[in-house]
């Protein structure tokens, strides 16, 4: 990953979400996609988090969720959350809040593939508080997309893919890879949730991805022999506690 890459797909991403929705209506892959990240994400805001918790919802679009406590919006694009009372314009490699400042931050839909990773990471370990929630989602290279190709379970590689009838390049990461870099930045794993598990084995063997995106609602029952196949994964991350050494 060099930095000419990263900038090519980030300007890319800038010029299609500006000029775009974020999750169009007609795609259906994208719209069970959605479905299923906001479900998973108001079930675990019911369960960790109260009224006075603060969330940053990290590239968040124009997505909201059911909770009573304070959330600041973040977007590269302006225009999805103006309209929001508590906004910033800005990029997750580079937040502008203080460090332990943050009780929980929700990162889904794919951000993660669009960015630089170890800073991500880094900048989401900065300002969460100790103990805080990170709510993670992103694409893997471990789907049944990329079976039996170089591509399936490499650490990372870019994918271009068509989406909302533009040209979007994607970061795609091994599984076990993101979750040892988040150890790296003092995030434990808790729990993880994959999708598309058989809607990606369908879509390999060539059934078109309208078609294949709907058998997601089989998701739940395939969790124990997910991992081949999915080609997203939803985890929950807690900061640790570092005691500090006293001299």
């Amino acid at each position: 990953m060099n930095g000419q890459e990263l900038n090519q797909i980030q300007k890319r991403a800038l010029d299609n979400y500006s000029s775009s929705e974020p999750w169009p209506d007609d795609d259906n892959w994208h719209f069970h996609t959605n479905k299923i990240l906001n479900q998973k994400v108001n079930e675990l805001l019911i369960e960790y988090c109260t009224d006075e918790k603060i969330i940053l919802n990290a590239g968040c679009g124009k997505t909201t969720y059911n909770t009573s406590a304070k959330i600041i919006y973040m977007d590269i694009v302006k225009e999805y959350i103006e309209n929001f009372s508590n906004y910033i314009v800005g990029s997750v490699e580079n937040i502008p809040l203080e460090d332990s400042s943050i009780d929980a931050i929700i990162c889904v839909g794919s951000v993660l593939n669009y960015v630089d990773i170890q800073k991500t990471l880094s900048e989401f370990s900065r300002v969460l508080k100790d103990n805080g929630l990170l709510i993670l989602e992103f694409e893997r290279s471990n789907s049944a997309e990329f079976l039996f190709t170089a591509k399936y379970k490499k650490t990372i590689f870019q994918q271009e893919y068509c989406y909302n009838n533009q040209k979007h390049f994607l970061w795609m990461y091994d599984e076990n890879f993101v979750e040892k870099l988040c150890d790296y930045y003092n995030l434990n794993c808790l729990y993880k949730y994959r999708f598309h598990v058989f809607s990606s084995l369908l879509y390999r063997l060539g059934i078109k991805e309208k078609r294949a995106a709907k058998y997601c609602l089989f998701d739940n029952i395939l969790q124990p022999i997910s991992y081949p196949f999915s080609h997203n994964t939803i985890m929950i991350l807690k900061k640790l506690f570092l005691h500090k050494l006293e001299y």
